[in-house]
């Protein structure tokens, strides 16, 4: 699967995604991450990417033209995208960062892990020119605070979906029992099975900290009672 983030701010990506499990993934050759700095795509000497908001006001906004041109030759698709490049057969994904986006979740992480590409744009300042939510498919968000800018939230959608890509994570075991895997609920009051997310408490060497001691049935070796333990203790 492949990865592209345009961003003003590169370096950021490059650095996070030379690290752990992205790293691992890329150099298995099972993801790919690019980082694209659309400042590359200005028409000016002084290559800027924003200005003052028409009708005034307060700070600056991302010019539409840089992020287009670089959305243009980094996928090499053309805008606005036809109707039947943008539904459910298209293996490409063009999501935008921000706060006022469907909120980011497992379950999405799943589904864009299905991708083949997922493009991701991040910004700064006051924000994007409005016509450039015209170029892409879903705004997307991480949550209900404000950051500098989106290439943290980048890296949070492009880590959550990368470890659920076979070959990325280590021990693919690992996925089985983790804190947002999906867990079957009883039927609700419509009769409709909900989904939960659920994981059990993990204890590790030493045996008693401080006082603080290991639950014994954990230290016991027996699985089956362990696996009880477990499944009454989720959390």
């Amino acid at each position: 699967m492949k990865f592209d983030i345009l961003t003003l701010f590169p370096d950021i990506i490059h650095s996070y995604c030379m690290e752990s499990i992205l790293r691992r993934g890329q150099k298995a050759g099972v993801i790919a991450i690019a980082a694209h700095n659309f400042r590359d795509w200005t028409l000016d000497k002084q290559r800027h990417v924003d200005d003052h908001p028409y009708g005034g006001g307060a700070g600056m906004v991302l010019q539409v033209q840089p992020i287009h041109d670089c959305l243009k030759a980094v996928t090499g698709l053309s805008f606005p995208r036809k109707r039947e490049s943008r539904g459910g057969k298209s293996k490409t994904k063009i999501i935008i960062m921000d706060p006022a986006g469907k909120k980011f979740d497992q379950k999405m992480a799943k589904k864009f892990s299905k991708l083949d590409r997922l493009v991701i744009i991040s910004g700064r300042y006051e924000g994007f020119d409005e016509r450039i939510y015209k170029f892409v498919d879903e705004k997307i968000s991480v949550g209900d605070y404000v950051l500098a800018g989106g290439e943290l939230p980048a890296l949070t959608i492009v880590e959550a979906t990368a470890r659920l890509i076979p070959g990325v994570l280590g021990n693919t075991e690992s996925l089985k029992e983790e804190t947002h895997n999906v867990i079957p609920a009883k039927a609700g009051i419509h009769g409709r099975e909900k989904e939960t997310y659920a994981e059990y408490p993990q204890y590790t060497r030493p045996p008693e900290f401080m006082g603080l001691k290991v639950p014994k049935i954990l230290l016991s070796g027996d699985h089956k009672k362990i696996s009880e333990w477990r499944k009454k203790n989720t959390k």
